[in-house]
């Protein structure tokens, strides 16, 4: 009988502990802000930028050089060449709103693709300090409206983890 008891007293005891599991939390945009590779991936999405902008300034300039030779010449051209200036003025209008949309398109993937390497890393080390603290889970306090004084903190672990100060 005395055996059943300490049996059913250390069997709650077990229940109790692993309902009372850890949870941490993590300031992932703190982290990210801190990373030095973002200013490189920055740096890198404005060089980018910069060049689909010059580009458009070219087809910019072209189409102001050939409107402005339409409006001051088209009282002199026969109707069959002002029609074909005014169809390349359209064609040239549509080839600068296509490039607009897929320079917006292109800008977007390019900074996909240099930020989604970083917030992998800061992914793989919250999951590395949740396993080393034995959390059940970890949260963003970017998306928390609430989270409680017992829930573990582990930004600064991440930050080291990362080697960030």
């Amino acid at each position: 009988m005395k055996k059943i008891i300490i049996f059913i007293f250390i069997a709650l005891n077990i229940a109790t502990y692993a309902q009372k599991g850890k949870f941490g939390h993590v300031d992932s945009n703190a982290i990210f802000d801190l990373m030095p590779e973002k200013n490189d991936s920055k740096k890198t999405l404005e060089e980018y930028s910069r060049t689909l902008e010059e580009q458009m300034a070219v087809l910019q300039k072209e189409f102001e050089t050939k409107y402005t030779e339409y409006q001051s010449k088209s009282t002199t051209w026969s109707s069959s060449i002002k029609e074909l200036k005014e169809d390349d003025l359209m064609t040239l209008q549509q080839r600068i709103q296509n490039f607009q949309q897929q320079a917006q398109k292109d800008l977007q993937e390019k900074e996909a693709s240099l930020l989604e390497p970083l917030y992998n890393k800061i992914k793989d080390a919250i999951k590395t300090v949740g396993e080393e603290k034995a959390l059940i889970y970890v949260f963003d306090v970017n998306s928390l409206l609430y989270f409680s004084s017992e829930s573990v903190d582990v930004t600064p672990d991440v930050k080291t983890k990362l080697g960030i100060k």
